[in-house]
């Protein structure tokens, strides 16, 4: 059995060595998480290749892995102790960021999301999800009991909530639609009232209805494309039909790598980003889109296995906050791919083209081993 897995810590299990940490690092975590990313990349590739503009797209995204690398060991390395004590003001940077965006911020396909450096593109959104996972963990862990009152739970919704907004004026709905299932799983982890933790739901139902008034126009069509995409197939409605047919056209295992010819012949948009899963059904077939959904499963379990071990409270809610940042966007994505979900426009982690996006992967994932290497410590 190996060390740590059901067993009792002794002296060496609890050592902070350098030479023990190591040895608790998890190389299976690590190798799944690189087995997507690099499957990603030949995804992208291999729908990208022959059009003009995007044709080395896959060799940037090699590049940004080459970055990425050197910041996941870096984060590896650090105590998580101390990315607790900085999680405040970490949350608080990253609202700012987001408040000068309207200022500062580089358009890009009518929203301010992203700012400029250089030739590359920062996202604060990507990191914002990071800082209210921590902050909702140094929150939680730090109260005595689990919250079984409505006015206990202000303070974690309105954590999420902050940055919700000033993400959703960019504007971006569906980056912003992920804090309120953060916020919830982190509250459940954390042993909250499961009544109240409902209430909050059908409260969030409440509101999503009756602000459908407010909505921008190109919002209303997004969900009105999402019931009834055939009624506006050539405009509103294009998008999820073409990644619909370049799904199903893959058949069980595929046209072939850089053979689909929905991507090849530009009718799939968006095809290395939002659409990359349609791209993988495409040349992979529903056989390469399983493969990558037990790989998503394979990593989610890892570390929903290993976060059983983790001593520190704060520790094993960061890695549950962490998990969840992950999951909803692999949920969010597939499920608008596969039309059970409305189009959001957020990518697949570790696998769509983006390269700020693989970067708070790769530091998500950094953290998390992280707290792995260090699970007896504290």
């Amino acid at each position: 059995m190996m060390r740590g897995y059901g067993m009792k810590p002794g002296r060496e299990g609890r050592s902070g060595k350098p030479g023990e940490l190591v040895k608790r690092f998890d190389p299976v975590l690590f190798l799944l998480v690189l087995a997507v990313t690099l499957a990603g990349i030949a995804v992208i590739y291999g729908a990208t290749y022959s059009v003009p503009g995007l044709s080395n797209y896959g060799k940037k995204q090699f590049i940004w892995l080459l970055v990425c690398l050197p910041a996941f060991f870096l984060m590896c390395a650090v105590d998580y102790r101390r990315v607790r004590q900085i999680s405040w003001p970490f949350y608080f940077v990253i609202v700012l960021a987001l408040l000068l965006l309207p200022v500062l911020g580089h358009q890009v396909k009518g929203a301010k999301s992203w700012y400029a450096v250089g030739p590359h593109r920062i996202q604060p959104s990507e990191f914002a999800k990071i800082a209210v996972a921590l902050c909702l963990s140094h929150y939680l862990a730090s109260r005595e009991r689990p919250i079984r009152r409505i006015r206990d739970v202000l303070v974690p919704l309105a954590l999420g909530a902050v940055p919700a907004f000033l993400i959703l004026i960019q504007p971006d709905l569906g980056t912003a639609s992920l804090f309120l299932p953060l916020v919830l799983v982190m509250l459940f982890a954390a042993g909250s009232s499961k009544r109240l933790i409902f209430l909050i739901l059908l409260l969030a139902v409440w509101v999503c209805v009756s602000a459908y008034p407010f909505l921008r126009p190109y919002q209303k069509a997004r969900i009105r494309v999402f019931l009834h995409p055939e009624h506006d197939a050539r405009w509103q409605g294009y998008n999820i039909l073409q990644a619909e047919i370049s799904l199903g056209s893959g058949g069980v295992t595929g046209k072939g790598w850089k053979q689909g010819t929905q991507t090849r012949l530009r009718f799939l948009p968006e095809r290395h980003t939002d659409f990359i899963f349609s791209s993988l059904g495409e040349q992979f077939g529903m056989a390469g889109c399983a493969i990558l959904l037990v790989l998503y499963a394979l990593i989610s379990l890892r570390i929903a296995l290993q976060a059983r071990h983790v001593r520190n409270r704060f520790g094993r809610l960061a890695m549950i906050g962490l998990l969840a940042c992950f999951l909803l966007h692999v949920i969010f994505n597939v499920g608008m791919s596969l039309r059970l979900l409305p189009v959001t426009g957020l990518p697949l982690p570790l696998f769509s083209y983006g390269g700020s996006f693989l970067l708070t992967n790769y530091l998500i994932f950094g953290m998390i081993q992280s707290i792995i290497m260090r699970r007896f410590q504290y």
